[in-house]
């Protein structure tokens, strides 16, 4: 049974490649695919959309976020203050963009002059602070992650540097 069904799934792959693919039932009662049909009368089969993937080479950098809404005030606001975090995503949060795309915010008001460096997997994703609370990174391959931010003083010190939360990017696929 396993050879028939390892047959069948090669004529049908080499087969999608070449044209139509067509299906009928002997006086048996069994299914038999082919690329040629067996009788005047028999019609292509419906077969699914096969999925394919191709990966880029090399992905685009990501950009910050236009400040749409000021992050929530805390306590002390920036500063090195103690309430610097990231509001999202969450700890072990799985992100099922197909794109990898996600943005990560923080929370925390940042002073006049404050920036943030936003972190992936230790690697600074914008080489100058920004004042945005928020970066949408893109293209972000298939795994496990961190992510963190660094808010940055107006006289270019890290005052403060946010935990770092683990995500798991896993976009969605296709099962028949």
């Amino acid at each position: 049974m396993r050879i028939l069904i390892a047959v069948t799934l090669a004529c049908l792959s080499s087969a999608a490649v070449a044209g139509d693919v067509y299906r009928w039932t002997d006086d048996k009662g069994v299914v038999h695919y082919s690329d040629k049909p067996q009788a005047p009368s028999d019609k292509p089969a419906e077969l699914p959309h096969l999925q394919t993937y191709s990966h880029s080479a090399s992905p685009p950098p990501s950009a910050p976020l236009a400040d749409t809404a000021p992050a929530p005030k805390a306590e002390g606001g920036g500063g090195g203050g103690g309430s610097f975090s990231i509001a999202s995503p969450a700890q072990d949060e799985t992100i099922r963009d197909a794109e990898g795309k996600f943005t990560v915010t923080v929370s925390g008001s940042l002073q006049p002059g404050e920036g943030v460096i936003y972190y992936l997997d230790g690697t600074a994703e914008n080489k100058e602070p920004t004042p945005s609370t928020a970066f949408l990174y893109a293209r972000v391959d298939r795994g496990e992650h961190s992510v963190s931010a660094a808010l940055i003083g107006a006289d270019g010190r890290e005052l403060e540097r946010t935990a770092a939360v683990t995500i798991h990017v896993k976009p969605p696929t296709a099962r028949h």
